[in-house]
């Protein structure tokens, strides 16, 4: 069993705040006695991936540019959950609903992680989407283009293998959730 202790936070002050993220840089303490000031972390929201199979066995998939890439990515379906918002189902049947104009017959959770707990504070929440289907046109965020495509969980695998998913938490996602389904088994 580990020893290890958690550092202790003597001072803590908020250097950015909007409604998408918050900076907090706190001056720190290791149980060696080193200093760590400032150690920055990222007060986000938790977020949510939806990864939906239709009944014909093709994962309904997202491409939209990412800003900060400078590239256009496939993604999961997803988002940040609302303050309001809290079950992880709820806020991944309206996000994914809000993102393809589709739904599903059944949401269920598979996993929560943390995307990067050394910076990051919040959690991922993967839910699995089972019979998926057009139910209404998008509605889209400010600033949001996303073309909807369904690919199959065989070419998907394969895009993933070589690399052509850029989001790493989306590939921990989509792996969970196909094994969930019992599409892929590791």
């Amino acid at each position: 069993m580990s020893q290890l202790k958690p550092w202790q936070v003597t001072a803590s002050r908020i250097v950015l705040a909007d409604r998408w993220i918050r900076v907090r840089a706190d001056s720190c303490v290791a149980p060696s006695g080193d200093v760590v000031d400032p150690f920055y972390v990222l007060e986000y929201a938790d977020w949510v991936h939806v990864v939906a199979l239709t009944d014909d066995d093709r994962l309904v998939m997202n491409r939209q540019y990412r800003h900060a890439a400078g590239e256009v990515h496939l993604e999961l379906p997803g988002g940040v959950m609302d303050a309001e918002d809290a079950d992880p189902v709820v806020a991944g049947a309206r996000e994914f609903r809000e993102e393809t104009g589709y739904a599903a017959r059944e949401f269920r959770h598979v996993v929560s992680l943390r995307p990067n707990p050394s910076t990051h504070t919040n959690r991922v929440h993967t839910v699995l989407a089972l019979g998926a289907s057009p139910n209404g046109a998008p509605s889209f965020d400010n600033g949001e283009e996303i073309a909807v495509e369904l690919i199959t969980v065989t070419e998907m695998l394969r895009l993933i293998r070589e690399g052509a998913v850029q989001q790493s938490t989306h590939v921990a996602s989509m792996l969970l959730a196909l094994a969930s389904a019992g599409r892929v088994t590791f």
